[in-house]
C-alpha cells in the first residue's frame, strides 16, 4: 500500500513537471512588439483594415494625416524564443501598411508563415472624411466620429460604432453591437448578442440577432415604418403607432406618425424595445 502511494505521488509529480514544462515552452515561444507610423494624406481617405486576431479602434482626428499604432503579439509552438522575437522585430521594422495616395490598406501579410501566427491590434486616428472597412477574425472593434460609410465585421467580438454620418454595416458572429448617433442607414447583424441603436435615421435600419435583446432610441418626433418580431419575448413601442394587422405580444407592424423610413427589427430570443 505504501509503495502504491509512492507511485501515485511520483506520477503526480511527473504530470505537474510536464505541465510546468509545457507552460514554460509556451511562454518562451511568445514575443511582443509595437510600431507607430504617420501617413500624410490630402482629401477624403479610403481605409481598409484587417487582422486575424486583434482589436481595432478607429477614431477621427486632424485632417491631412493618418496615425497608426500597432501592438504585436507572436505566439506559436513552432517558434523558439529567438524566432518569435525575430518575427516581432521584423513586423516592427516593416508593418503591414500600404499607401497609394489617399487609399490606405493595413493588415495584409504576404508572408504566409506569419499570417496565422502574428496577432496585431490597431489604434488608428484618421481625418473625419474617411470611409472605413474593418475586419477581424476574433476581437472587438470601435469606430467613432468619421463621415463613413463604415463596414465593420468580426467573427467573435463586440462592435461599437458612434457618430457616423453615412451608412453603417456591423456584423459579428458572437458579440454585442452598439450603434450610437447614426444618421444614415444602419444594418446590424449578430449571431448571439444584444443590439443597441440610437440616432435620427434618414435611411432604412435593419437590425437582427439570433439571440439577444434589441433596444432602439429615436427622436421624440421620429416618423417611421416599424416591422418588429421576436421568436421568444415581447415588443414594446413608446411611440404612437397605427398598427397594421393583428396586434401581438411578440410582433408589431405599423406606421409611427404617418410612416417614414423603414425600421426592421428581428430577434430569435429576446425582447425588443423602441423608445
Amino acid at each position: 500500500m505504501k509503495v502504491g502511494s509512492q507511485r501515485v505521488v511520483l506520477v503526480g509529480l511527473a504530470l505537474a513537471m510536464a505541465c510546468a514544462s509545457a507552460q514554460r515552452a509556451n511562454a518562451q515561444s511568445s514575443a511582443d512588439g509595437s510600431f507607430q507610423r504617420t501617413l500624410n494624406v490630402s482629401g477624403p481617405v479610403d481605409l481598409d483594415v484587417s487582422t486575424g486576431s486583434g482589436r481595432i479602434a478607429i477614431r477621427s482626428g486632424e485632417s491631412g494625416r493618418v496615425e497608426v499604432r500597432g501592438s504585436i503579439y507572436v505566439r506559436d509552438g513552432f517558434f523558439s524564443l529567438r524566432d518569435a522575437d525575430r518575427v516581432a522585430r521584423d513586423v516592427e521594422a516593416a508593418p503591414p501598411i500600404e499607401q497609394t495616395g489617399n487609399t490606405i490598406r493595413i493588415g495584409r501579410m504576404d508572408n504566409t508563415s506569419y499570417r496565422d501566427r502574428v496577432s496585431i491590434s490597431y489604434e488608428i486616428v484618421v481625418p473625419p472624411n474617411t470611409v472605413v472597412r474593418s475586419r477581424t477574425g476574433s476581437g472587438s472593434q470601435e469606430i467613432t466620429g468619421v463621415d463613413g460609410p463604415v463596414d465593420a465585421s468580426t467573427g467573435s467580438g463586440r462592435i461599437r460604432v458612434a457618430n457616423v454620418r453615412a451608412n453603417v454595416s456591423a456584423n459579428t458572429g458572437s458579440g454585442s453591437i452598439a450603434a450610437e448617433g447614426i444618421t444614415g442607414g444602419l444594418r446590424a447583424r449578430t449571431g448571439s448578442g444584444s443590439i443597441t441603436a440610437g440616432g435620427d435615421p434618414k435611411d432604412r435600419w435593419d437590425l437582427s440577432t439570433g439571440s439577444g435583446s434589441v433596444f432602439v432610441r429615436l427622436p421624440q418626433q421620429a416618423a417611421f415604418n416599424l416591422d418588429a418580431h421576436t421568436g421568444s419575448g415581447s415588443v414594446t413601442v413608446d411611440h404612437p403607432i397605427t398598427v397594421s394587422g393583428r396586434l401581438r405580444r411578440n410582433e408589431v407592424t405599423g406606421q409611427v406618425r404617418g410612416g417614414g423610413v423603414a425600421l426592421d427589427v428581428r430577434t430569435g430570443s429576446g425582447s425588443i424595445r423602441i423608445e
